[in-house]
């Protein structure tokens, strides 16, 4: 991600100032992630909305004085790529430097050097360089560590997310809205944490749709059913004592820590 330096004289950017502020770092945000996952400045609605947390009218904002524009499925910030370097060119620089730090790119003269130079450590170079590469290996493979939405739908993270959305909502079909959800990112790669963001708004969505409303967590009182079981009580010797305050708490307690 690029901002030039000038970027606060931009027009676009001080008649946003004048309308619309937080537009401006709405802006900046889908420059991060574009960025940080090399679109070439596509942003999807879904991403949009569920991950950047972007809203309606700064988007509306945006396009209006320019900075994107509206594509199938989302949108795309204006000239991008005359600011910033496309995907093809990040990761043709990524495998230049991965290539780089190889051991078969080592002059032959420097690797019998290191050997035979011992480091305070007690390691010679050529271990510290071993140890360099597979960290530098690691770093390459992890800017790779993206997802299919069928992976994502394998992993312990979807099935922790799909315990919590069957209680916050338990009469949406999850099994119906993950078909849909599936087919609709078939194609895409993600992390698991923009996967989880996006499922649980994907979900949300859906059951404001269908006029499903959230479950409220129950909150146990001194007069509700749980706590006049417990105590062998019913509504008409129900009171507010102290056995009663307490057992109430002591079932909150025992809740919020399963």
């Amino acid at each position: 991600m690029q901002l030039a330096n000038g970027f606060y004289l931009n027009r676009k950017v001080r008649r946003l100032r004048r309308t619309m502020p937080s537009a401006i770092s709405a802006f900046v945000i889908m420059l991060s992630y574009c960025g940080d996952n090399l679109t070439d400045g596509y942003v999807d609605d879904d991403t949009a909305e569920f991950v950047l947390d972007i809203t309606v009218q700064e988007i509306d904002a945006l396009q209006q004085v320019g900075l994107i524009e509206t594509v199938d499925g989302g949108y795309v910030i204006h000239d991008y790529l005359e600011h910033n370097r496309s995907c093809q060119q990040v990761m043709a620089k990524r495998k230049r430097e991965h290539d780089r730090y190889s051991a078969g790119s080592l002059p032959a003269e420097s690797a019998q050097t290191a050997g035979r130079i011992e480091t305070e450590s007690g390691q010679t170079p050529e271990h510290q360089n071993t140890r360099t590469q597979k960290k530098e290996k690691e770093e390459y493979s992890s800017s790779f560590s993206k997802e299919s939405v069928k992976d994502f739908g394998e992993s312990r993270e979807c099935g922790e997310t799909d315990k919590t959305l069957a209680v916050e909502y338990p009469n949406l079909d999850l099994e119906s809205a993950w078909l849909a959800f599936a087919d609709r990112h078939q194609a895409e790669t993600r992390s698991v944490n923009d996967w989880t963001r996006l499922w649980k708004g994907w979900c949300q969505r859906r059951a404001n749709m269908s006029g499903i409303p959230p479950s409220k967590r129950h909150i146990h009182t001194w007069q509700c059913e749980h706590v006049l079981q417990a105590l062998g009580r019913d509504k008409e010797t129900a009171t507010p004592d102290q056995q009663a305050c307490q057992m109430a708490k002591r079932l909150n307690k025992e809740e919020n820590t399963k």
